[in-house]
This record gives C-alpha cells, sequence and structure tokens, in this order.
C-alpha cells in the first residue's frame, strides 16, 4: 500500500513511525482509517535490528512529477521527516523511463545523462530534498513476454545502489546500539 493525497485511502502516515522503527509484523493488515497502537496484540514493542526499515525508497513515475500535489509532496515531507527522525537511509526511483521519450529509450544506458532526465533529477533532488546521487533511474517490465539484460543490469545496478547507502547508514550505529537492537551481549 502507498501513499496517497486523499485522506482514509493508501497507507495512513501515522504507521510510518512504527513501520520504520519495526514495530509491525510481517503481514499485518494496514487500515487507512485506523493506524497500528502499541496496544495492539501483534504490535512489536522492542524490535530488533533485523526488524527495522533500513532504506526507504520512494518510487515515482517520472511521468507524473510535474502532476504532483501539493498534498502528495506535503504527505511526502512528512514521511521524510519521520524517516530522518529514524536516521534510515533514502533514495528516489525513478520509474517508468519507457515511456518518458524516444531520445531515452535509443539511449537507454546513458538515461541518467541526458538533459531531459537531469532535469527531472534535480526537481526531483529540490522537491523532495533528497541528494541527486541518491535518485536513480529504472526502466520498468510491463508486457515483455522475455527478460532484457539491458534493462536488469541497471535494475540490479540501482539495487546494488540501495544496499550500500543502507549499508553506511549501519555502519554509523554504535557497537552498543547494535548489540542492544539485535540483542546480542
Amino acid at each position: 500500500m502507498g501513499l496517497h493525497e486523499k485522506e482514509g485511502v493508501g497507507l495512513c502516515v501515522d504507521d510510518i513511525p512504527h513501520i520504520l522503527k519495526g514495530c509491525v509484523p510481517d503481514r499485518y493488515e494496514f487500515n487507512p482509517h485506523k493506524p497500528i497502537r502499541p496496544d495492539h496484540p501483534t504490535f512489536i514493542a522492542s524490535p530488533s535490528l533485523k526488524d527495522r526499515i533500513h532504506c526507504v525508497a520512494y518510487v515515482l513515475d517520472i511521468n507524473s512529477i510535474d502532476d504532483l500535489s501539493s498534498k502528495m509532496v506535503a504527505k511526502f515531507k512528512q514521511v521524510q521527516k519521520e524517516v530522518l527522525k529514524c536516521g534510515i537511509a533514502q533514495v528516489v526511483l525513478l520509474t517508468k523511463m519507457n515511456n518518458c521519450s524516444k531520445t531515452l529509450q535509443d539511449n537507454f544506458l546513458n538515461m541518467d545523462k541526458s538533459m531531459t532526465s537531469q532535469s527531472q533529477i534535480i526537481e526531483v533532488s529540490k522537491m523532495l530534498d533528497i541528494p541527486t546521487y541518491n535518485i536513480f533511474m529504472v526502466e520498468n517490465y510491463a508486457s515483455e513476454l522475455e527478460l532484457d539484460p539491458l534493462k536488469d543490469t541497471l535494475i540490479l545496478f540501482v539495487l546494488r545502489q540501495m544496499l550500500r547507502v543502507a549499508d553506511d547508514i549501519l555502519e554509523d550505529l554504535s557497537l552498543e546500539e547494535t548489540e542492544k537492537k539485535t540483542g546480542g551481549d
């Protein structure tokens, strides 16, 4: 479930801190009208490090960046505030590159260097206050019947970058904090 600009639709923003901290159990069914509360029977009061979120990825359709409403941007900012409080890494994935422009389709491997995509990356960076080096472009699989090695290479590269960003955050945890959160002695 993702964010939605209307209240009562999509993920309840009040659930975000609990998700980030690892307090929400696996397979929990979110209710857009009612966030999970600490008195919920399956609420994880003392989550371990493995239960926590280590990287938040905002996934945006590159073709609809200009159409994001001020309400939606405000929700992103609200989520970011919680993410920053928790010290969690953030990245943006710009999707649907295949629909963006013929130029990008012709030069898929260099699409992040094209003027069109650079301006969109800068726009997203300013809008969400996320550094451009944490904004990645990927092309979706939509109706293809076969895998495309170029798409796969880019997707795996972006996944590796996301893991590196999360790893940087984990390396900054003190040994004491790591042992406390993993339950080690």
